[in-house]
């Protein structure tokens, strides 16, 4: 169960990868290099290594979740596969943004024939802002009602509760 700390915790952390954006570059790539990475000072020098950090979307919600002690939100025991549609497969969905919680998972394009992009939740409300990394250009904070500008209809919310 996702605890506030662990949820504190994934605050923090998106908070580093975004002070981190230069360093912090876009590929999609598998089996996921942050596989190996299994804690806060492995992150800090994958980071501030000459190569820097790359990972997609999908990848860097599913870091995110292993530091903070979460379960693989792709539900494979962060064997370094999975990606935005197996996390579709699963956590729970849902649809109200006022019910998501920091760390929730926000996928959009559901039911396309490519899920296109996955976010997370950094702060609640109404308009919530999300985490959200997929281009070189990021990660960056960025909101709701921004990024839904830029992916297909529809979006759905992904919980991390029972994770």
């Amino acid at each position: 169960m996702a605890t506030v700390a662990q949820r504190t915790e994934l605050a923090a952390l998106m908070d580093y990868l975004v002070h981190h954006e230069p360093q912090v570059h876009y590929a999609q790539v598998r089996p996921m290099v942050t596989r190996k990475i299994a804690n806060l000072v492995q992150l800090h020098t994958a980071v501030t290594s000459r190569a820097g950090l790359t990972m997609d979307c999908s990848e860097s919600v599913t870091l995110l979740c292993k530091l903070t002690g979460l379960s693989d939100p792709n539900g494979l025991h962060y064997d370094g596969a999975g990606n935005t549609e197996t996390m579709l497969d699963h956590l729970t969905h849902y649809y109200a943004a006022t019910s998501a919680g920091v760390g929730a998972l926000v996928v959009f394009g559901v039911g396309h024939l490519a899920t296109e992009h996955v976010c997370m939740i950094r702060r609640t409300g109404s308009d919530p802002l999300l985490f959200s990394h997929g281009q070189e250009r990021g990660p960056f904070f960025i909101p709701l009602s921004v990024e839904k500008r830029y992916h297909p209809s529809p979006y759905t919310f992904l919980s991390i509760a029972h994770l």
